[in-house]
């Protein structure tokens, strides 16, 4: 864990407390430093459980390219622009959503057909965002205010460090979501 403390650190992103393997955030998830600095990381393996994941696709594909090209186990989970529209409203109160959604799908598509396996779609009410990397999980709780989720952008975070329940079982629930995910 101390790996991505460190290069969360560097981009101004601090823990308010670590405990027993927990590091706890106030601030900075889903930022483009956040995702820097996670993109910093990665050794052997990165999941993505996220909605439209636009701040991991608009300005570090050439280091997922990368990742991808170096044999990363890489997966990444998107809200499905087929599921219902009461769950993409919910998903972010914003006129753009369901279009920001669609254009991210498309590009990821075409930017990385030869890695399509590595892409999948959900289509159901998510309840936290999950970053696995190697051994440690990143999680940010689904807030809701006014019947809509909150923004995630500079949001609060735990990271679970390698070994603890938590880690242990985020991996597991990663994991049955990409087992009942569609193709992109």
């Amino acid at each position: 864990m101390n790996d991505i403390l460190v290069a969360l650190d560097n981009y101004g992103i601090t823990p308010v407390s670590i405990e027993d393997g927990v590091a706890k955030f106030e601030s900075g998830y889903e930022t483009y430093d956040f995702y820097n600095a996670i993109l910093s990381c990665v050794k052997e393996k990165l999941y993505i459980y996220g909605r439209k994941n636009r701040k991991l696709f608009t300005k570090n594909n050439a280091k997922i390219k990368e990742l991808l090209d170096n044999n990363i186990d890489f997966k990444c989970l998107f809200l499905s622009d087929k599921s219902n529209s009461s769950i993409l409203k919910m998903a972010q109160e914003n006129d753009n959503f369901e279009s920001d959604l669609n254009s991210i799908i498309s590009s990821v598509k075409e930017k990385y057909a030869d890695y399509i396996n590595c892409f999948r779609k959900y289509d159901f009410q998510q309840l936290k965002r999950i970053i696995i990397i190697d051994d440690i999980a990143i999680y940010a709780p689904v807030t809701f205010e006014n019947g809509n989720v909150k923004h995630f952008t500079k949001g609060e975070f735990i990271i679970c460090d390698d070994g603890t329940y938590d880690a242990i079982t985020l991996l597991n629930e990663f994991k049955k979501i990409w087992d009942i995910s569609k193709s992109i």
